[in-house]
């Protein structure tokens, strides 16, 4: 009888492990379909838990990244929404007070791209609270200024190492791939921030 017993509870716990293995191949199956992002429904339903990651950065269109990468960092599109973009887009000639000028085709495929994945709303966080408003800075946007307004402005603009918030990279080492997370700030000429 406990022979009987053994065997049954060891096909239950063998079965166990089998089904939570398949799980876990049909889950890396499904994240390889969708170009290693997750389905937009879950990150409706699990926005607070992946509100520092973005989709888009793992697969940045490489037009992007060379024309406004070989300037700056290339920001993730879901940073800011589809309208801000836009404008963006449409004064190149006054980019922040340089001429970034794009010949017209090239202009219309960055900003295509811009757009599409801004809408993905990998971030919907940023783009809370902006009333219709379309700001030309991420650093402009309310819930930036409330994740920053922690950090002493000396470790930011008295840092040569950093200079402003725009500069994401030198904080966020993952920042160009769309990695954000709080627990992985380090400061630069600083050190690791905890708030």
């Amino acid at each position: 009888m406990q022979v009987k017993i053994r065997m049954i509870m060891g096909a239950a716990l063998l079965g166990t492990i089998v089904a939570f293995s398949l799980y876990g191949v049909g889950r890396n199956l499904a994240s390889a379909s969708n170009n290693g992002f997750e389905s937009d429904s879950y990150y409706e339903d699990h926005d607070d838990d992946e509100a520092r990651k973005y989709r888009s950065s793992a697969a940045q269109d490489p037009i992007y990244v060379e024309e406004c990468g070989s300037c700056h960092m290339a920001y993730p599109g879901e940073l800011l929404p589809a309208g801000s973009w836009r404008k963006i887009m449409s004064g190149l000639d006054d980019h922040f007070g340089e001429n970034a000028e794009l010949d017209p085709d090239t202009r219309q495929s960055v900003e295509d791209y811009l757009v599409h994945v801004s809408k993905a709303g990998g971030y919907r966080k940023l783009q809370r609270n902006l009333g219709g408003q379309t700001p030309l800075r991420i650093t402009e946007l309310p819930y930036f200024v409330h994740e920053h307004d922690e950090i002493p402005r000396r470790l930011i603009e008295g840092n040569d190492r950093v200079g402003s918030l725009s500069q994401c990279n030198a904080c966020h080492q993952g920042a160009e791939k769309g990695h954000f997370d709080e627990d992985d700030v380090v400061i630069a000429g600083f050190g690791r921030w905890d708030d």
